[in-house]
């Protein structure tokens, strides 16, 4: 079944809401007249007993009583009179009154007290009847005054009808009020719509327009927007990275063909073949570091980057790590110094941990010249655990801060390239520290070094010592 659209339902429940706001009121109005009607007639059934009863006062026999009946008191135009004595005979009485056969109260009502009654005639037809106790020298006697309602129920049945006329008519015309109003407010969905159908992934540059950004489908639209430029960076970003690892996996592919054309166009001896070989070896294994790194972004944006995790010491991985990288270091003629305060225990997946320290280590043994000093920190407070890995290399020129954690991003790439980077070491870190809910910063001064800093949450229980923030050389 077609579900109704927005616009109709909002003006059904505007209808409904209003035909009922409608019939209730109709109904109170129509209470409200029935008993306003009703008052009247027993205020003037009470005026016409006591003025019937101002002529009856004074009155010593029932003889006297029924003469001061005139045929004038009985015969009003608009009340009906009958008066009764104690054995139920009748004193006197309007001949209309015994047509339309009223009742006579029993028991009969307490001297001074009033008795009003709506009463069906055999016509079908309604009357009021006020009973009341005549207390006089004759003993008591029942008065009994009526009036028709006609009137009044012909105003009441007029009433009715207007308002069974009305409220229809009423919810009627604002039922298609709503609907042209629910259609002008909601002119600018279709519009939004309209516009987001032309959005596609090769058009993502459109914006849906806001006419009034402070009313909810100016915030609606404001939030698509924003939506719509997060995926258009999230497709350009996509695509840069497409492109690059289409240009970095086709390097070393070239390269492996020339090698192996220049190595088949001629006999060789086996020297030069083994020379040949170790090269087409040195590029496969940056094929696999590539293939690595890729594998481990791709984990990362898939949120399968740390699912294994447990708690671990971190200043025992950048020992044991520095440890390794000590030998490289050593071996360009640089001083590796680590600095671990208080045991830092965090909890994470170990492998990517240990690959955040190496590659931390890894860049800034490979951008320092030789002499210089690369100093790791570890501490941690305020439920923080920080790594700060700082060194006096040549630096990094304040242009490239802002992209260096870019995939493919390279501030040198011929020098990348001799040392075997591929763009990719300080991307990885980033994916690694915000898969374990931290954050990485990077301060660099041409000439005079990089610091890096690395926060990590802090195992419940654990406690640590914040390390000193001081370069290895003069470094920012």
């Amino acid at each position: 079944m077609t579900r109704l659209s927005l616009r109709w339902r909002l003006t059904l429940w505007y209808g409904t809401v209003l035909a009922s706001m409608v019939a209730a009121l109709g109904g109170v109005v129509y209470l409200l007249m029935k008993r306003e009607l009703l008052n009247r007639t027993d205020w003037t059934l009470a005026a016409h007993a006591g003025m019937v009863q101002e002529q009856l006062a004074g009155v010593r026999s029932r003889d006297e009583l029924a003469g001061r009946l005139s045929p004038q008191l009985l015969r009003h135009p608009a009340f009906d009179l009958r008066v009764i004595d104690a054995a139920g005979a009748e004193l006197g009485r309007s001949d209309p009154f015994q047509d339309r056969g009223l009742p006579t109260p029993s028991p009969w009502p307490e001297p001074g007290q009033d008795v009003y009654e709506s009463v069906r005639t055999p016509g079908r037809r309604r009357a009021r009847v006020l009973s009341r106790v005549l207390d006089s020298g004759a003993g008591p006697a029942l008065l009994q005054v009526a009036v028709p309602l006609d009137r009044s129920d012909r105003q009441l049945a007029e009433l009715m009808l207007l308002l069974l006329l009305g409220g229809p008519l009423a919810v009627g015309s604002a039922l298609g009020c709503g609907y042209l109003l629910a259609r002008q407010a909601l002119a600018p969905v279709d519009r939004m719509v309209a516009t987001a159908d032309e959005i596609t992934a090769t058009r993502l540059d459109r914006r849906i327009e806001v006419a009034n950004p402070d009313d909810e489908l100016g915030r609606l639209a404001r939030t698509l927007n924003g939506m719509i430029g997060r995926l258009e960076r999230s497709f350009e970003e996509v695509r840069r990275f497409t492109a690059d690892a289409a240009h970095e996996l086709r390097t070393p592919l070239a390269i492996l063909r020339n090698e192996a054309e220049v190595a088949l166009r001629v006999p060789r001896d086996s020297e030069q073949y083994r020379d040949c070989l170790e090269n087409m070896l040195e590029e496969i294994d940056h094929l696999a570091r590539l293939s690595e790194a890729l594998l481990l972004l791709f984990r990362g944006d898939a949120g399968l980057g740390a699912n294994r995790r447990e708690p671990l010491e971190i200043h025992s991985v950048v020992e044991e790590i520095a440890e390794h990288i000590r030998v490289v270091a050593t071996d360009h003629q640089q001083d590796l110094a680590v600095e671990a305060c208080s045991p830092c225990r965090v909890t994470g997946n170990p492998e990517q941990l240990r690959r955040l320290v190496f590659n931390l280590l890894d860049n800034a043994v490979k951008f320092t010249p030789a002499g210089g000093r690369i100093e790791v920190r570890v501490g941690g407070a305020g439920g923080r655990v920080q790594i700060v890995v700082s060194d006096t290399g040549i630096g990094i020129a304040p242009e490239h801060l802002p992209r260096v954690f870019d995939r493919f991003y390279r501030v040198d790439s011929a020098r990348s390239r001799r040392t075997g980077g591929n763009g990719l070491g300080l991307s990885i870190c980033r994916s690694i520290v915000e898969a374990h809910q931290g954050t990485i910063e990077l301060a660099s001064e041409p000439g005079r070094g990089t610091v890096v800093t690395v926060n990590l949450p802090c195992s419940p229980g654990a406690h640590s010592q914040a390390p000193r923030h001081e370069p290895a050389g003069a470094t920012a």
